[in-house]
């Protein structure tokens, strides 16, 4: 027979889903903050060369991470700095080819391009893994694909330069996030990202200095970028993700990090204007119905776990 619910299990209840509400909420915000970024950084580049502002935001975010892991053991031992190297060389591989990117392509498209990384990450691990792929991550990709296709075919704008350099940020974002999965347990949260912003940080000044003709601003919208998208967007944003992912489980928090792309549209569009068209708008949709699949439909099938 069932057990009735008890008046403690009540109680015991309401921190458990009022921590998870704040957590929510954190994660929300610092999912705006990414989609808002997209805007502020397309501006930015108006003004200064993309590797220069990639270098600056990455330096700020390392220096600023300082004073939380300064006194921990486990910065300075080997395996933390590699671990470091390998996730900072994603991240910086996608932030470089996304900002870059940018300055070819518009914000809205570039974010929902960029979230096609939430479709690459299970299918990246079946190739990597060779296993066969999962029913709900093929419904994903198909479905990112055909919104892929929308999004850029030819009455919507066609495949810009700045629309693959995008594309191929997404696929570093997703090699990423495996590289997070595979290391972050062995080390304390922190330290792993602030060797991941010092690797982003040493290579993108050669970057920077060799591959471009650098252009420094440090107009009152240049400093603002800088410090909003070092500051927020890189360390509070990450910290909150950190966070917030301790309390909700995965899945909640993967939908809810699929509405990046949705601020992003919304920003770009009263700030520069933006419109996507009937085509890109269905594209979107349908891109952002592929991340749901991706992330849901593993949950919403899988067998029940446990005894009755």
């Amino acid at each position: 027979m069932a057990r009735r619910p008890r008046r403690e299990d009540s109680v015991t209840a309401r921190p458990e889903r009022a921590a998870t509400l704040a957590a929510d909420g954190m994660l929300l915000l610092a999912t705006a903050i990414w989609g808002c970024s997209f805007v502020v950084v397309r501006l930015v580049l108006r003004e200064m060369s993309p590797m220069v502002f990639v270098a600056i935001r990455f330096t700020v975010a390392a220096a600023a991470l300082c004073p939380f892991v300064a006194r921990r053991p486990e910065l300075f031992r080997p395996a933390s700095v590699r671990a470091g190297a390998v996730v900072g060389g994603w991240l910086i591989l996608g932030f470089a080819l996304q900002t870059v990117g940018l300055v070819r392509t518009e914000p809205a498209r570039a974010a929902f391009l960029t979230g096609v990384t939430v479709v690459l990450v299970p299918l990246l691990l079946v190739l990597l893994h060779r296993k066969p792929p999962a029913a709900a991550s093929l419904a994903g990709v198909v479905l990112a694909t055909v919104g892929l296709l929308l999004l850029t075919r030819p009455s919507a704008g066609g495949l810009s330069s700045g629309d693959a350099l995008v594309l191929l940020a997404a696929v570093a974002f997703a090699l990423q996030v495996i590289a997070v999965d595979r290391h972050a347990r062995a080390m304390p949260p922190f330290v792993l990202l602030f060797w991941e912003l010092v690797t982003s940080a040493v290579l993108a000044w050669p970057a920077a200095l060799l591959l471009e003709r650098p252009i420094v601003s440090w107009s009152p919208l240049a400093l603002g970028a800088i410090a909003g998208c070092a500051l927020l967007a890189t360390v509070f944003a990450l910290w909150a993700q950190i966070e917030a992912q301790r309390v909700s489980p995965p899945t909640r928090a993967a939908v809810i990090l699929t509405a990046e792309p949705v601020f992003a549209a919304a920003v770009s569009y009263c700030v520069t204007g933006e419109r996507l068209g009937p085509a890109g708008i269905a594209g979107s949709a349908l891109i952002l119905s592929g991340m749901l699949a991706a992330e849901l439909l593993p949950q919403r099938f899988a067998p029940p776990q446990g005894g009755c």
